[in-house]
C-alpha cells in the first residue's frame, strides 16, 4: 500500500521536542526533554502512527481483503486503524470487548463506524481467546494494541529523532513502544507500566536496556484515580502540554517521583516520549 499521498496531510514528522523544567530537576542538573509524538496528527498521534505504519505500508490487497484488531471501547488503537483503514480505502474490522455495547455507547464506537469500521461486541470471556469471525478469515490481523514485530520496527524511525540522552523514559501498555526504542538505541530505557501485565511484557525477549516500573500502576488499568488527575491537571498548567492518567500521566508521574526520590543520578539528560492518547 502506497502510503506516500496518504490523507494525513497534517502529519508533524519529525515530531518535536521540547524540554520542560521543573525546580526540583534543575536542583539536581537533570535536564527533562519532552518527544512530542502526540502532535504527529490531530487523530492519529503518538505511538498509533509509529505502530501503524507498517502494517499499512505492507498491505496488499493481493493477498488480504482489509485489516482486523481488538480492543476495548475507548481503544485509540481501534480508533486510529479505523480512521487509517477509512483514509486508505482499507476494510476495517474492529472485534470489542463487551458484548453489552453498541455502536452507539460512546463517540468513540460511533465515530469508528462511520469511518466504515466493521465492529463486532463480544463477551469478556469469548474476547480472552481472540476469536476472528469465519467472515473475516482473509483480513490480515492486528494483535490488540497493535503489538507485534512490525509495530516493533516502526520505533526504529523515532529513535533516529531522539537527541543525544542518558536514558528514555516511556509508558508501557503491550510493550511493542518501550521494546522497538530499546532495540534501536544503546541507553537505558524504563518503561512505566500503565496496566497489570508485567509478566506478560517479560515473556516476551526483551533487550538487556530495558527497565520495567511496576510501582505506578495505581490499583487497576484506566481506573479513575485523584491523585492522577490532580497531577496531569497541574503538569498542564506548569508546562503546557496536556497529559492523560492511562498512560503518559502514569509515565511522567513516575519520572517526577524518580528524580525526587533520588533515583535518577544527578547532571542526567533523559527524554521522556509522549505517547498521544489526548483526546
Amino acid at each position: 500500500m502506497d502510503i506516500a499521498n496518504f490523507e494525513f496531510n497534517a502529519l508533524h514528522l519529525p515530531s518535536p521536542i521540547e524540554e520542560i523544567f521543573d525546580e526540583c530537576w534543575n536542583s539536581k542538573g537533570i535536564q527533562v526533554f519532552v518527544k512530542r509524538d502526540d502532535l504527529i496528527h490531530p487523530i492519529i498521534s503518538g505511538n498509533k502512527w509509529r505502530k501503524l505504519k507498517n502494517y499499512l505500508q505492507t498491505f496488499s490487497f493481493s493477498t488480504h481483503s482489509g485489516l482486523l484488531s481488538f480492543g476495548g471501547a475507548y481503544s485509540n488503537h481501534l480508533y486510529a486503524l479505523a480512521f487509517a483503514g477509512h483514509s486508505l480505502g482499507i476494510p476495517t474490522v474492529g472485534i470489542i470487548r463487551g458484548e453489552e455495547l453498541t455502536i452507539n455507547s460512546n463517540t468513540y464506537l460511533s465515530q469508528m463506524n462511520a469511518w466504515g469500521m466493521q465492529l463486532h461486541f463480544i463477551s469478556r470471556t469469548d474476547y480472552r481467546s481472540k476469536p476472528i469471525p469465519s467472515a473475516y478469515e482473509n483480513y490480515a490481523v492486528i494483535a490488540e494494541g497493535g503489538f507485534g514485530e512490525l509495530a516493533i520496527q516502526g520505533m526504529e524511525d523515532l529513535v533516529s529523532e531522539l537527541p543525544v540522552c542518558d536514558m528514555i523514559y516511556t509508558a508501557i501498555g503491550t510493550g511493542a513502544t518501550a521494546i522497538g526504542i530499546a532495540k534501536n538505541i544503546d541507553k537505558p530505557v524504563v518503561g512505566i507500566l500503565t496496566l497489570n501485565n508485567g509478566s506478560e511484557i517479560e515473556a516476551h525477549s526483551l533487550p538487556t536496556n530495558i527497565c520495567i516500573e511496576d510501582a505506578y500502576v495505581f490499583g487497576k488499568y484506566a481506573k479513575q484515580n485523584d491523585e492522577l488527575d490532580l497531577f496531569c491537571a497541574e503538569f498542564h498548567l506548569k508546562h503546557g502540554i496536556s497529559i492523560e492518567p492511562i498512560y503518559t500521566g502514569r509515565m511522567f508521574y513516575a519520572l517526577s517521583e524518580h528524580i525526587k526520590n533520588g533515583h535518577i543520578v544527578p547532571n542526567t539528560k533523559l527524554v521522556a516520549i509522549h505517547t498521544g492518547g489526548v483526546k
